[in-house]
């Protein structure tokens, strides 16, 4: 399957736009302890993006199973403190990991990366709401 189609398919499977985080999901698990979130939300970050740096070591050595692992632990991991954008891309990034296209891999990398500033961005709003 060409880039493009991967691509043309890949967009095709997100037809609504999905927020960052998902706050209900995130005061869920927090009981609404917005330190808490906060403090959550920066590990999650750090933790990403080592696996992002995991992945690109394994497209670097062919390294079909660690890419997979890596995308599949960010997916959980996502889905787990409601960074819904991202855990949509790593959805993408064990697929195309399975059609070993290494372009459309470097796509969904750079979007995740993207998205990884947007979560910061959003950590950072609310440490500044938290201080004053």
């Amino acid at each position: 399957m060409s880039l493009a189609k991967c691509c043309i398919v890949l967009s095709n499977m997100n037809q609504q736009p999905i927020p960052p985080i998902d706050l209900a999901h995130l005061h869920q698990i927090s009981e609404g302890d917005i330190e808490f979130e906060i403090d959550v939300l920066r590990v999650y970050i750090e933790d990403i993006s080592q696996r992002i740096e995991s992945i690109r070591k394994a497209i670097a050595n062919d390294d079909l199973p660690k890419l997979m692992g890596a995308a599949h632990h960010i997916k959980g991991a996502s889905g787990n403190v409601g960074a819904l954008q991202i855990q949509s891309l790593a959805v993408q990034l064990e697929k195309l990991g399975e059609l070993q296209d290494q372009g459309a891999i470097s796509v969904i990398i750079d979007e995740m990366l993207e998205k990884i500033k947007v979560v910061e961005q959003f950590i950072d709003e609310k440490s500044a709401a938290l201080s004053s």
